[in-house]
């Protein structure tokens, strides 16, 4: 904790490492092998580390008699890694959860588009479906170098969906009743699995999510529509065709609330039995900045991960009276 220049500025400083031993592991989870016919028990042998800090600094300036300026501002930083999960020991470690944060997304990484046959056919194949690859899919990195696209090429990609990083400042003034504040708030650090498949089960639903790849346009924001040639094919619970697509940055900044007000305490208010009133005026969630295709805190959200219901944004009037 600390307080400099009288009280101007203030706040704290804290730093943490925690390490957790005998955490416990599935048996479904566990490195055993397939003629063993049953799951292995449950067991005491994982291990994780998490470290990280919190930041905070106020700040508070009597200007004058009738004016005060004021902040409020934040930084937490928090990661984790898996130091023992049993993974199979002759697994490659990017397939591996040891040596990542907990959730850490995996995903077909591509390398732009597949722009023209010659392209296609230089391509390394889908080991399902590959018959559906035409030219605007995208170029899958074949990460095991085996000459198939398969589960096996899934790579750490991104973060997880638990932001490390959140940040929050708040910011005001008081000057002759009149009150204002604002508060931001934001994360960074985070990525969203947000699936918006246009013509999914070949219906008439199209998903705004930038430019789509042309002949004329090799530099799309996503690869072309398709209506009943889409590449479907999965492995590994993931669609090996549509790369890291569907996964973005999650950051944003926010403006969480602003409220402007004006009090009395004293005056005319006496007259009429009271000794406080305030009348005010606030929102929420006015104004938002992300590379999100929507505005959401989460991945989860209206039927199979099509949307999150979007964050609401409010205004609200009133007064508050003290008799």
């Amino acid at each position: 904790d600390y307080s400099l220049f009288s009280g101007l500025l203030a706040g704290s400083l804290e730093i943490f490492r925690d390490k957790r031993y005998d955490v416990l592991i599935n048996g479904s989870d566990r490195a055993t092998p397939s003629y063993l016919g049953v799951d292995a028990p449950v067991s005491n042998l994982g291990e994780v580390e998490a470290k990280g800090y919190e930041f905070e600094l106020r700040v508070n300036k009597q200007l004058t008699d009738n004016m005060r300026v004021w902040g409020n501002f934040s930084m937490t930083h928090n990661e984790n890694k898996i130091i023992v999960k049993d993974d199979e020991p002759m697994k490659p470690n990017y397939q591996k959860q040891e040596g990542y944060a907990i959730g850490q997304y995996k995903s077909f990484i591509d390398a732009g588009y597949v722009n023209n046959i010659d392209e296609l056919y230089g391509s390394p194949a889908l080991a399902t479906d590959d018959r559906f690859r035409l030219p605007g899919s995208y170029y899958i990195i074949d990460f095991n170098g085996d000459g198939l696209i398969d589960s096996k090429d899934q790579a750490p990609f991104g973060y997880t969906s638990t932001p490390q990083n959140t940040y929050n400042a708040t910011i005001g003034f008081e000057w002759k009743g009149f009150s204002c504040f604002a508060q931001f708030y934001g994360v960074r650090n985070v990525t969203r699995d947000v699936v918006l498949t246009s013509f999914g089960n070949k219906m008439n639903t199209v998903y705004d999510m930038g430019s789509i790849w042309s002949k004329d346009n090799q530099n799309a924001d996503v690869t072309q529509y398709r209506w009943s040639t889409a590449p479907v094919s999965k492995e590994g619970g993931s669609f090996p065709a549509y790369g890291t697509q569907y996964l973005y940055d999650g950051s944003y900044i926010r403006l969480k609330n602003v409220e402007l007000a004006y009090s009395w305490n004293g005056g005319w208010i006496r007259n009429i039995g009271l000794s406080y009133l305030k009348l005010f005026v606030n929102g929420n969630n006015l104004w938002l900045w992300t590379r999100m295709p929507d505005d959401r805190e989460s991945n989860i959200g209206g039927a199979s991960y099509t949307g999150a219901y979007p964050t609401v944004k409010r205004f609200n009037f009133g007064l508050k009276v003290t008799l």
